[in-house]
């Protein structure tokens, strides 16, 4: 004996369960593909933002550091000096900066725990970079500081790092130079 089970619409015609199972999966198959490319969009988007925001934040971080760096005087990059009396320049780079500002404070630039710290006068002022944003390594270069050069001073700040976390990471390298305005005597 064949039985054939028939699924009935109004008018006596219907699907057979064979034909059901195959039109289930056809569609389980295109949700799944659909979810997966929504999935991959939505992962997009955030690696996007997540981009922006860390190019937003390091391009705040530089310009606060060219602002201040550009009217500053005796730059010196290296050891932190307690005082600063003498430039010194560094061409194989170092890890922090520090300088006398147009008003006279003690500035240093460096990098802790993943972030850029400004310190004014021997105190913390504060991180420069967002938590999101993870600096690996900070190198400034500076030339010129010599008379006997005869070129300008000029800072080079050189910053690696990454933002966002998992799938939607992203990787930065962000290079500047910044001339000083002050004519040496």
């Amino acid at each position: 004996m064949h039985c054939r089970a028939r699924f009935f619409t109004g008018d006596m015609r219907g699907f057979t369960l064979l034909e059901m199972i195959v039109s289930l999966g056809i569609f389980a198959v295109v949700a799944l593909v659909s979810t997966s490319i929504l999935l991959s969009l939505a992962d997009a988007q955030n690696k996007a933002f997540s981009i922006q925001d860390a190019y937003d934040n390091m391009r705040f971080a530089l310009e606060v550091m060219s602002k201040d760096i550009r009217t500053g005087d005796i730059y010196h990059c290296g050891i932190e000096p307690p005082a600063l009396s003498q430039p010194n320049d560094c061409g194989a780079g170092a890890d922090n900066f520090t300088y006398k500002s147009a008003a006279g404070e003690l500035i240093t630039y460096r990098l802790s725990d993943g972030r850029i710290e400004k310190i004014v006068g021997g105190v913390l002022s504060g991180s420069l970079t967002a938590e999101a944003v993870k600096i690996e390594n900070l190198t400034f270069y500076v030339l010129g500081t010599v008379l006997a050069d005869q070129i300008h001073p000029r800072v080079t700040i050189v910053i690696k790092g990454s933002a966002g976390r998992g799938r939607s990471a992203s990787i930065f390298n962000i290079q500047t130079t910044v001339g000083q305005r002050k004519v040496n005597p």
